[in-house]
């Protein structure tokens, strides 16, 4: 669907159920729409694909009715009002860029869309946008923020506002961002919750304040358990060739989630992830589907993640052998984010007393050899 289409009150008035996907990254959504509307009963939501922890594809089902009131607490909570205009450059196949067009509709702004195939990496086509059409509020992943910082970007004169979440949020960037002028509010937020559960407007990154919408407690495991009217309605996934439904919520409408976090008198700290998933350039990527593919193609090797400044984690091929062969064949028929680019060729792999690979000290090699030769 054209961001015209979600720009319109009839849109979220509707009890169309609509299947957003990234093209760049083809999931097999066969039957799903017909098994949402007529074995669940399904009306009024929105389908967002992401990353099952098998690396299967999993899709979040969002209500229409969830995402606004998501978007009704962020304009209350951060003073967004009708006479804002946005610019929406993220991707409406993501909820945050989805969630621009319905905090809009929300409160009467206007929104001027900008592809999000346009990026350019010196951010002169963001910056450009922005003072074309006056927008006062945009949003920005850590990967957008960090091109603009290292061209020394200002910022228009009219931006009062950029939202930046969707991964880990460095002090060092943002305090740079802040310095040339851009208001930065860093946010802390995920699919499942329709968009951001806490948001910083007083210039902190680590301790943000939770959304009013939000019921938050965790478990002996720091694990994040949410509740609210903006939670998701369910995960949809195919098992086999059958589809099936889960609300993922305990009887009390509690979801867990799988971020560490800690809670303080209404703020909450984001620690780190309880799985594998890890985010590459704002996508979720599960290491334990990409190690189950070394395995499969008969590759003695892991994939594991390194830092990144730009991209927050790049994935590395650590391996006994050839390494450029050994690299081509593995991303044979991967999408381009899941893809890996740099590798790291081992006399011996470090084992376990088991003898199984030891993912620890793979790790530890792969950020030595990354650092030393980043080209791979």
């Amino acid at each position: 669907m054209e961001t015209t289409e979600i720009n319109s009150p009839d849109y979220w008035e509707s009890e169309e159920v609509d299947l957003r996907l990234n093209p760049k990254r083809p999931v097999d959504a066969a039957g799903l729409l017909n098994f949402l509307c007529d074995d669940c009963g399904l009306r009024s939501s929105v389908v967002i694909a992401t990353s099952g922890s098998s690396g299967s594809a999993k899709f979040v089902v969002l209500s229409k009715a969830a995402l606004l009131a998501s978007a009704r607490a962020v304009n209350s909570h951060c003073g967004l009002t009708g006479v804002d205009t946005w610019l929406g450059g993220l991707s409406t196949f993501h909820v945050g860029g989805l969630g621009i067009y319905a905090r809009a509709v929300c409160s009467g702004a206007r929104v001027v869309p900008m592809r999000w195939d346009q990026w350019t990496r010196d951010g002169s086509a963001l910056v450009e946008a922005i003072r074309q059409s006056g927008a006062t509020l945009t949003s920005l992943t850590p990967v957008h923020l960090n091109d603009l910082m290292a061209s020394s970007v200002p910022c228009p004169d009219s931006l009062r506002g950029v939202f930046l979440g969707g991964g880990r949020i460095q002090e060092t960037l943002v305090r740079k961002a802040r310095e040339l002028g851009w208001p930065v509010w860093a946010t802390y937020g995920m699919t499942e919750a329709s968009s951001q559960i806490a948001t910083g407007l007083d210039g902190r990154i680590d301790w943000l304040k939770l959304l009013p919408i939000w019921e938050c407690r965790t478990d002996r495991e720091s694990r994040l358990q949410l509740r609210g009217d903006a939670l998701f309605s369910g995960y949809a996934e195919k098992k086999g060739d059958r589809w099936n439904f889960d609300s993922a919520r305990d009887d009390s409408g509690w979801f867990v989630t799988g971020d560490r976090v800690e809670l303080e008198e209404g703020l909450l700290r984001f620690l780190g992830r309880c799985d594998d998933q890890l985010k590459v350039s704002g996508e979720l990527i599960s290491l334990s589907a990409l190690n189950s593919r070394v395995e499969d193609l008969g590759i003695i090797g892991a994939v594991v993640a390194v830092p990144d400044n730009r991209r927050e984690n790049e994935l590395v091929l650590v391996i006994e052998g050839e390494g450029r062969e050994c690299l081509e064949r593995f991303n044979v028929g991967l999408s381009v984010i899941e893809q890996v680019s740099r590798f790291v060729e081992l006399r011996e792999l470090p084992r376990t007393d088991l003898g199984k690979i030891d993912r620890m000290k793979v790790t530890e090699l792969a950020e030595s050899a990354y650092s030393s030769h980043p080209t791979g």
